[in-house]
Order: structure tokens, then C-alpha cells, then sequence
């Protein structure tokens, strides 16, 4: 029974490094100051193997594996797993583990970041290349490039992030550094993906120090609760605001719309029920455009393509925006949108008016506010 008991609450680490002998190796607890668990000096198999007991921890834990003072690979360890690793000293970036689900995540957040990386770095070696300052065009040109790798960079995040979000490895995601020395997450829009992971880990987690620290983020971001407050008293409140690309890829937000009456709508070009409110709401659109009516669609397409043939083929000439991250794009959260066709009316001094508004119920409230 001693032994069964021990099992469950020990992880156990194994694994072969290549072309390592006589390097040592450490296991250590992401701490500050860092806590080395143990160290070992490799033989010329490679082999190796480590031991971490839980004792009274009742959460995962974060495990460092370095090899010669160098970072080999992260670890998120939780009790009875048996996790196993195989690298080579000549590609540690490339190291296999399984075992241990919530390091496997790790690695997949870490392939990620290399990836954009490598991106960035090649964008500054043809920069070393060139002999003469770059022109303002070329300039520009080199800076959309950037944009363009963190914006799928962090779309990737935000994907991974809903996905995994009753994962300590979602944590790790929200709190990752680019290679310009900025986080990922930061700005007030991204305080509902601290929310969302907080709530998705404190049912699994109660009490975990993690959960309070992306709640301390939340508040710091954004005013508590304010967006559930906004959504519970739609016509008493203004509305969370909300700023992205539109077809020409110029930032706009709905706040800019104040002092106009706006049919805040979601929508996907690939579904069929939201193409055809589409065809219903053009009609409305010319009728009360010169009123001071508008409408600011947000769509949760992942395809830029297929969204603008849309665009076009409806002849849409209203704000529509989209950050192509599907159903993973933070207005949706935002306003607590679970199924399309989804809307909501803003009257001119930037309240809700209502939600979900169709047909000539729409179209009364509209005459109603304008």
C-alpha cells in the first residue's frame, strides 16, 4: 500500500540525450530563486532519470530540465505520470517528450515561439544585408511583415489558450514573451482571456495561486466584472468596446460610432442563416443610413478570402471587421454571443438598447432610438 501511495503522488523523468557525455544535467522547480530537485552527469548512453515528489502540493508543477547551465525543455508535471524525453545535444530545441500532458502542451507552445522566432530573425539578417538605410516604402513594408508574424502569432495563442484553458500550460501561453522583449497578452482587450482561463482553472484548481494572479491581471486590465454588468443591465449601461481590422485592414472601433445609432452584428461568411440576415438587413441599412444609422458587423471567419468574396458578392458597404481567429476572436466572449445570427442595438449615446433584434422588431427599435 506504501508503495501504491508513493507512486501516485511521484513523477518520474527518463529519457536519453545524445551526444552528451560528461554534461550535466538538472532538474529544478521554476521557483524564484529556482529549486534544484537534482543533478547528474551523463554517460556516454545518455540515459537519465529523475524523481519529483509531490509531498503537499495539490497542484501541477513547473519543472526546468537544463543540460550544462542551458535550458533543455519546460515541464508540467502533475502526480503518477511518467514522463519520457529524448533529445540530442546538437538539437535541443528539438526534444520529444510523452508522458505528461501538460508538458507536451509546453512544447507545443515552446515549437510556436520558435517558429516566430525564426521569422523575426530572418526579417533582421536581410536588414544586416543591406548596405544603404532602407526607404520609407521598404520601411513600411518590413514593419506590416512584423505585424503580420505576432498577429498570427498571437492568434495561434488566443486558439490554444480556449482550447486548453483548463490547463496550467494556458497560463504559460498568456504570459509569453515575443522576441521584441513585449507580451503577447497585455492590452485591455486581452482581460477576458485572464478571465476566462481564471474561471476555467479555479473549477478544476479551487484556491490555486495561479488562478489568483490571473484574476490580479484582470483587475488591472479592466474594471471587475464589468463586462458581465454591461451584459445583465444592457439598458442601463454603455457597451465594452471593441477594435479591429476591417476589410482594408484599418482599425476601427465601435466607441468611434458614438452618436449614432449601431447594429452591433456577428456573423461568418459561411453560414448560411447569417448570409441571408444579411440580404435582410441591406433594405434597412439604405432606409435609415442618412439618419445617423449604422452597422458594425463583426465576422468570425478564419479565411480572409472567402470573407471579402462575401463582402463583395452581398455588396456589404456597412463596417465589417474581423481578426480571423474564428470563434476564438474576444467579442464573442466579450458579449456573451453562443450561437449566430447574434446582435445588439447601441443607441446614440452609446447604450444597449437591445439585443438580438430582428425583422421589424429591429426595425421598430431602430425608428424608436434614431
Amino acid at each position: 500500500m506504501l508503495v501504491v501511495s508513493c507512486g501516485k503522488n511521484t513523477v518520474t523523468i527518463k529519457g536519453n540525450v545524445s551526444n552528451a557525455e560528461n554534461e550535466l544535467l538538472e532538474l529544478s522547480v521554476n521557483t524564484t530563486p529556482k529549486k534544484i530537485i537534482d543533478t547528474l552527469r551523463l554517460k556516454s548512453s545518455g540515459k537519465f532519470s529523475f524523481r519529483y515528489d509531490f509531498r503537499k502540493s495539490v497542484f501541477p508543477v513547473f519543472l526546468t530540465l537544463s543540460i550544462s547551465d542551458k535550458p533543455l525543455a519546460s515541464l508540467l508535471v502533475e502526480p503518477g505520470e511518467k514522463v519520457s524525453m529524448e533529445t540530442d545535444m546538437k538539437n535541443l530545441a528539438g526534444y520529444k517528450v510523452s508522458g505528461s500532458e501538460g508538458s507536451y502542451l509546453l512544447k507545443e507552445l515552446n515549437d510556436k515561439m520558435l517558429k516566430t522566432t525564426i521569422s523575426v530573425d530572418s526579417i533582421a539578417r536581410i536588414l544586416d544585408r543591406l548596405e544603404t538605410p532602407v526607404s520609407e516604402e521598404r520601411s513600411q513594408e518590413i514593419n506590416r511583415e512584423l505585424a503580420s508574424i505576432f498577429t498570427k502569432h498571437k492568434r495561434d495563442l488566443i486558439r490554444f489558450v480556449i482550447k486548453n484553458s483548463k490547463s496550467y500550460a494556458a497560463y504559460t501561453a498568456v504570459y509569453q514573451i515575443l522576441p521584441n522583449g513585449i507580451g503577447v497578452f497585455g492590452k485591455e482587450n486581452d482581460a477576458l482571456y485572464f478571465k476566462l482561463l481564471a474561471d476555467s482553472l479555479e473549477t478544476k484548481y479551487p484556491r490555486s495561486p495561479y488562478v489568483l494572479q490571473l484574476r490580479d491581471d484582470y483587475n488591472r486590465l479592466i474594471r471587475p466584472n464589468v463586462i458581465q454588468n454591461l451584459i445583465d443591465n444592457a439598458n442601463e449601461t454603455a457597451m465594452p468596446d471593441i477594435k479591429l481590422p476591417d476589410a482594408r485592414g484599418t482599425q476601427i472601433s465601435l466607441s468611434s460610432l458614438k452618436g449614432k445609432v449601431v447594429l452591433l452584428n456577428f456573423w461568418s461568411s459561411k453560414d448560411r442563416v447569417t448570409a441571408q440576415n444579411n440580404n435582410e438587413l441591406l433594405p434597412v441599412y439604405e432606409k435609415y443610413k442618412s439618419r445617423g444609422f449604422e452597422i458594425y458587423q463583426v465576422s468570425i471567419d478564419e479565411d480572409r478570402g472567402s470573407w471579402l468574396q462575401t463582402i463583395n458578392t452581398q455588396k456589404l458597404t456597412w463596417i465589417n471587421v474581423c481578426d480571423f481567429t474564428g470563434t476564438a476572436t474576444y467579442p464573442l466572449k466579450l458579449y456573451n454571443v453562443t450561437k449566430l445570427p447574434a446582435n445588439y442595438l447601441i443607441n446614440r449615446s452609446g447604450e444597449i438598447a437591445g439585443k438580438d433584434l430582428f425583422g421589424e422588431k429591429l426595425e421598430e427599435k431602430i425608428k424608436e432610438n434614431l
